[in-house]
């Protein structure tokens, strides 16, 4: 069931009201819109150009040629003077080239636009050309100037929704052009919700020529505007393979308005059988049997081939270790050359993978990752875009198990659930011993940092059989490590063979837990809001939980403070001064103690220690909060009369 308004706030008594949310839902679960964008909110922490403005203003000559597929999170500045909307791929499906831009409600920043709790409906994501030439010819062309016979066209595909939330009628995407001599933008093609039979799955193609010579003048402009939801990632429109140039060929005659290329449409699939990373101790300790049995042993790329067939088409793949060796491949150097395939169609080919990785001194310990290239063995002989024409993926061997690409694309929530629960199942593969749990929390315009759930881990769940829980935790939104907020356990917990990881809610709001669509993990996913539990059936994917391994809690790829130190209070108990001890606390923030029933009871930046005289005898909670936000929880006792 769908409802079919847009978001504007949450009423939470004893039940969970939905009002005006275009996401999908069932009795007891429901999936919401992202509220922030967690990937641009990491570019921005680790690029300081992606902060910069905009500041060339250079003339472009025709044409101007974009799929986005050379950049990631942000649009090519090399056509485009603004960064609104995300350039990714992961939100759209059936895409014509690997990558789209994604229109929403949300700013360059991953902000909503509005962070008002009512519905705030205005122009959105806006995505605008450099000026362009359109009086003086290049040299290049001739020179001279354009006129109306030279069918100058602005051609582009769009999509609605995809895997994001679905435009309603009242919400459009239009085009508009700029006339350099009034300095107006008038509007030339819109199109609307709401989302028909098949269009969340469709790239539909428009194309406009333009008749009106006023705009054939240096310094013309191009835009594309979204009018929506303002608070979040909410009335969703893709557009792919922009295309502004000169249609009229003066040598043939005729008009040239193909599309040929061949592309590349979805990110490499992961190596890995069932799962998207497993530890890498894990790994190597199966016996090579085993070992054969998790890696893939072929790998399926998805492709397109535009307008035109080219005779034939090529495949290579090559994988490198995390020091850049070659290690496996499919495929001579010169080429693998299939016979010609049928065109506007999304294809797939297939290739076997001729080994499985070697076990060689790697990244850490406990971690490694390799480096999967796939691309086309004769794309210079195609025309069209060269940078959709090679795809490359991480494959990880961390110190985690993960089914998630690491997105979420919703977030998921147990509708009007005091004491809800949900669990993930992992089968792991040795006997080892869980650290660490990282959670991949969304936000929403509903705040709910401050709801206390309960972390728990179950070898069983018919019969429910727990084996660990941690009380007084907290929602913990991450933004710049992919979203994911680690929970250090105050135990290292043995577990081997089967185990269910996750929480328990303790109101009945739900806490935004990060759902990725472009995974499928439904058979290991479960709710239980009633006293049994059942497989999460309110869409296809895959929740954001990843079981830590070992004694320690490093990840590859984050900094060394990470959670890297175990933190130790001493005197414990006690009944004045506690020390916080840890080699990494030049990291640490914030502090704030909690009583046993999840009271707040004092909020201080982090010191060295912290009295206790003030508290009566029992036990109580301090959370940490380092730089980056990251929380540890540690349990304390106060006895005054020791």
């Amino acid at each position: 069931m769908i409802l079919k308004m847009k978001y504007k706030f949450f009423v939470l008594t004893t039940i969970l009201l939905l009002s005006q949310l275009n996401f999908s839902f069932g009795q007891d679960e429901i999936l919401i819109p992202l509220g922030s964008n967690p990937i641009i909110k990491k570019h921005l922490q680790q690029s300081t150009i992606a902060t910069q403005k905009v500041l060339s203003v250079d003339t472009l000559d025709l044409p101007l040629i974009d799929d986005f597929s050379s950049t990631k999170v942000y649009p090519d500045q090399n056509f485009w003077t603004d960064k609104a909307v995300y350039i990714n791929d992961h939100f759209a499906r059936n895409p014509l080239t690997i990558g789209v831009a994604t229109f929403d409600g949300l700013d360059e920043f991953g902000n909503a636009y509005n962070n008002s709790s009512v519905s705030i409906v205005g122009s959105a994501d806006t995505l605008t050309s450099k000026p362009m030439y359109l009086s003086t010819k290049p040299s290049s062309a001739g020179g001279g100037v354009y006129n109306l016979g030279d069918s100058i066209t602005l051609s582009f595909y769009y999509e609605k929704q995809g895997w994001g939330d679905k435009p309603e009628s009242s919400d459009s995407l239009i085009v508009e052009y700029f006339n350099p001599a009034t300095a107006k933008w008038l509007r030339q093609w819109s199109a609307t919700g709401p989302v028909l039979a098949g269009q969340d799955t469709t790239f539909l193609r428009a194309e406009l020529r333009l008749l009106n010579a006023v705009f054939l003048q240096d310094g013309f402009r191009f835009r594309f505007r979204s009018y929506g939801s303002l608070t979040g990632s909410q009335d969703v429109w893709h557009v792919d393979y922009i295309r502004f140039y000169k249609a009229y060929n003066s040598i043939s005659g005729q008009m040239d308005t193909s599309l040929v290329d061949v592309a590349f449409t979805d990110p490499s699939p992961t190596m890995l059988n069932g799962f998207t990373s497993i530890p890498w101790e894990h790994f190597v300790s199966l016996s090579s049997t085993v070992r054969d049995a998790m890696i893939n042993d072929s790998l399926k790329v998805l492709y397109r081939v535009n307008d035109i067939t080219p005779a034939d088409v090529g495949f290579n793949n090559r994988i490198y270790d995390y020091a850049g060796t070659y290690i496996s491949g499919f495929g001579a150097v010169n080429g693998n050359i299939f016979p010609a395939r049928p065109k506007n169609i999304d294809l797939s080919y297939t290739f076997g993978v001729d080994s499985i990785y070697p076990l060689t001194p790697t990244f850490r310990p406990d971690s490694t990752f390799f480096t999967i290239k796939s691309y086309f063995s004769n794309s210079q002989s195609f025309l069209g875009l060269k940078s959709n024409d090679t795809i490359t993926a991480t494959q990880e061997f961390y110190n985690y198990y993960s089914y998630d690409d690491g997105s979420a694309e919703a977030g998921y929530d147990l509708v009007s659930a005091p004491n809800g629960k949900l669990a993930m199942r992992f089968d792991i593969l040795k006997p080892d011993t869980l650290r660490a749990i990282r959670f991949g929390f969304i936000q929403q315009l509903l705040d709910v940092s401050n709801k206390l759930f309960i972390i728990k881990v179950w070898s069983s769940l018919n019969p429910e059989t727990l084996i660990y829980q941690e009380t007084n935790q907290k929602p913990v939104y991450i933004d710049s490590i992919n979203g994911f907020a680690t929970y250090v356990l105050d135990q290292i917990v043995p577990v081997s063979g089967t185990i269910y990881v996750g929480f328990q809610q303790v109101s009945p709001d739900g806490l935004h837990l990060g759902f990725d669509r472009n995974t499928t993990s439904n058979s290991k996913m479960f709710f239980n809001v009633n006293g049994s539990w059942t497989n999460v059936n309110v869409a296809d994917g895959t929740f954001l939980i990843r079981p830590v391994m070992g004694d320690s809690v490093l990840f590859v790829g984050l900094p060394d403070h990470s959670f890297s130190s175990h933190v130790n209070l001493f005197p414990n108990p006690s009944n004045s001064i506690i020390q916080i001890e840890s080699k990494q606390s030049d990291q640490f923030e914030r502090t704030e103690i909690y009583s046993s029933q999840g009271q707040l009871l004092k909020s201080d930046s982090f010191a060295n220690s912290f009295s206790v005289q003030e508290f009566s005898d029992g036990i109580y909670f301090i959370r940490i909060y380092d730089k980056y936000n990251q929380v540890i929880v540690k349990r304390f006792t106060v006895l005054h009369n020791r």
